[in-house]
């Protein structure tokens, strides 16, 4: 790894720093991870232990429907497993679907998004990123040493136009570097460190009380691909843009009329893009942090749900025990609603007739004239 990486010392600043960082990333993350998931390591067996005690707890809980766990769950239960396993123990699939997802599509997109400014004679410098970084680069250092050797040994910024103007331009070489060289290779470095541990947080991603964990790295992971994608759009618009002031002062350069406007407009631009790369580094990890997991509601609130919807069917209870003694109380109202229209009416019979004003006894209101009898003084006449 390091003698394929070593080929590429004195190529120049830019494209040394880049091309190193890269190409010992990508190494190290590899072997990081094949040493972390070799079979004799210790993470090995403490994921089959873990794995070992989640499938018994998930057994227990479908067994005694322990916290609302139901039999349908198992196949996306058995699909996760699947799924961690996949990652942890192959390195092409985790290279396929983590490492290049965060290293690769960022710059693909990025050249894709580019591409206006790239193709079609756009821009020379555009065109090849890394090699108009350097070319830039090379231009704002030799500004800087022309109009300093122009200004003497003893200039200072106040004391000539010419000194204010090389030290403008290697304020701008020193920002232009770490705006788009450094904050590339951060990014590069940050993708590999958490490539290299990413098994360890996609095994936590198995027990609830340790999900967050996985949740964060995720989140960094997207904040380090952000940036990546961020910086080299970024870098494509700054070359575009700098291009002809580039050109401008390595002409005046050549001609020995140098112009400390032109130094300081090129320095100006690039003090600019570079505040607008540092800006681009908070949104890209405030994007990374809306990164989230949706929560699978808790039994005690589909209970309540249950109930306020419909209060005829039984909650989900804790326990199968707890829904049968549900089931037989239910039962048992229900049988005393339908038996007790009939007990009234039993009762209405064996009760005697309680003389004139007497009635069955019924619990419906009595209607105008149903208590109503004739007097006997009425069956008197009819006797006489």
């Amino acid at each position: 790894m390091t003698t394929a990486c070593s080929s590429m010392v004195g190529e120049g600043v830019i494209r040394g720093v880049l091309g190193a960082v890269d190409c010992q990333t990508r190494g190290f993350a590899e072997a990081g991870y094949s040493s972390l998931t070799a079979a004799s390591s210790g993470f090995q067996v403490a994921l089959t232990a873990l794995l070992t005690i989640y499938v018994a707890l998930v057994g227990y809980r479908m067994l005694f429907a322990a916290g609302g766990a139901r039999l349908s769950d198992a196949p996306g239960i058995a699909l996760r497993i699947g799924a961690i396993l996949a990652l942890v123990t192959s390195w092409a699939t985790f290279q396929t679907l983590v490492f290049d997802v965060a290293a690769r599509a960022p710059m693909e997109i990025a050249g894709v998004v580019a591409a206006p400014l790239q193709d079609g004679g756009g821009s020379v410098l555009a065109s090849d990123p890394i090699g108009g970084l350097q070319t830039a680069y090379d231009q704002l250092t030799q500004g800087a040493a022309a109009f300093g050797k122009m200004a003497g040994p003893v200039g200072h910024a106040y004391s000539s136009p010419a000194a204010a103007a090389a030290e403008a331009l290697s304020t701008a070489s020193g920002v232009l570097f770490m705006s788009s060289a450094g904050v590339i290779s951060a990014a590069t470095l940050a993708i590999g460190i958490l490539t290299a541990v990413g098994p360890i947080f996609i095994a936590l991603f198995l027990i609830p009380a340790t999900r967050g964990l996985f949740v964060g790295w995720v989140r960094a992971l997207a904040a380090a691909a952000f940036v990546t994608l961020m910086g080299w759009l970024v870098i494509v618009l700054m070359l575009s843009v700098l291009e002809p002031w580039l050109v401008a002062l390595a002409q005046q350069r050549r001609d020995l009329t140098l112009d400390p406007q032109t130094a300081m407009s090129a320095s100006a631009l690039v003090l600019v893009f570079g505040a607008g790369q540092a800006a681009l580094i908070i949104g890209a990890c405030v994007m990374a942090v809306g990164f989230r997991l949706r929560a699978r509601a808790p039994a005690e609130s589909r209970r309540n749900e249950g109930a306020t919807a419909t209060p005829a069917t039984p909650p989900e209870a804790a326990s199968r025990a707890q829904r049968l003694a549900f089931d037989l109380q239910r039962d048992q109202v229900v049988a005393a609603a339908h038996l007790h229209p009939l007990r009234l009416a039993a009762a209405g019979i064996a009760q005697p007739t309680g003389g004139a004003g007497g009635a069955l006894p019924s619990d419906r209101a009595g209607r105008l004239g149903e208590t109503y009898r004739r007097p006997a003084v009425a069956s008197a006449r009819t006797r006489g």
